[in-house]
């Protein structure tokens, strides 16, 4: 009798502290991670899109000049040294509107490090705005295997303000099975910051999750100064936000934190 009294005073005294959730790290991951892969191709779209905007609009009033995808994947091959660096670390070349790159341990103007592998890049005219395809083969990006594949939409200028529309399915098969991301990327032209918005899904294992990035904001290799994360899954919100600092809360439903460092 003394024995079941003691068990059940256990018991109450477990109920009345509480017990915490365990959720899977997959979770929390999610939230660490897919503003990368966001800000990837965000990195991507910059050194893309940036070098052959003035090129490819050409505003008088309503007015656009007539162009040539073929003519900006010149372009583009010719600011490989420059899009990526050290000088001599990528090597592209230009054939009609394909542009294929070879990157050996490259660094982009912003968030992308430690680039090797191959990429490909086709240029195209989408009733008159510019438009990108690109995959990649053997790609690592930050030491990390890294699937590339991403469709780009640009749209007319609005000043010195640049806007893509961006679809991914990009991803490290490390850390996701499958990603499918919709996001809005801004920048002032030859700035080196980025904004980003996004919408996107994701799979490991059994699990999923929907992820939304608003007002991510990021200014070469620097760490984010703006931008929250919500991830929506089957056991509740898991959320962050970025000031600046080298460091982000991943903030679970239970209000359980996971402190991650930042490669910035």
């Amino acid at each position: 009798m003394k024995r079941m009294k003691a068990a059940l005073l256990f018991l109450s005294l477990g109920a009345s502290m509480g017990c915490t959730s365990t959720y899977d790290p997959y979770y929390y991951d999610d939230v660490y991670y897919d503003p990368y892969y966001g800000a990837y191709d965000a990195a991507w779209s910059y050194a893309w899109v940036d070098p052959v905007y003035s090129y490819w609009y050409y505003a008088i009033g309503t007015v656009q000049a007539m162009v040539d995808p073929g003519t900006a994947a010149t372009q583009l091959a010719a600011n490989a040294s420059t899009a990526f660096t050290p000088s001599g670390c990528a090597t592209a070349t230009a054939t009609g509107g394909t542009v294929n790159y070879t990157f050996n341990d490259c660094t982009a103007e912003v968030s992308l490090t430690q680039i090797s592998g191959n990429v490909e890049v086709v240029l195209s005219d989408n009733q008159g705005q510019l438009a990108a395809t690109a995959n990649s083969s053997n790609l690592t990006i930050n030491g990390e295997p890294y699937n590339l594949s991403l469709q780009i939409a640009g749209s007319p200028p609005d000043g010195n303000q640049r806007k893509v529309t961006v679809t991914s399915n990009s991803f490290s098969p490390n850390r996701f099975d499958s990603r499918t991301a919709q996001s809005t990327v801004t920048w002032e032209a030859g700035s080196g910051c980025i904004t980003v918005d996004s919408t996107s899904q994701g799979t490991k294992g059994g699990l999923s999750s929907t992820t939304t990035v608003s007002g991510y904001q990021r200014c070469r290799h620097e760490c984010p100064t703006a931008g929250m994360v919500q991830v929506e899954t089957s056991e509740g919100t898991f959320t962050a936000t970025f000031d600046g600092t080298n460091t982000v809360k991943v903030i679970a439903p239970n209000d359980d934190v996971k402190e991650y460092d930042l490669d910035c």
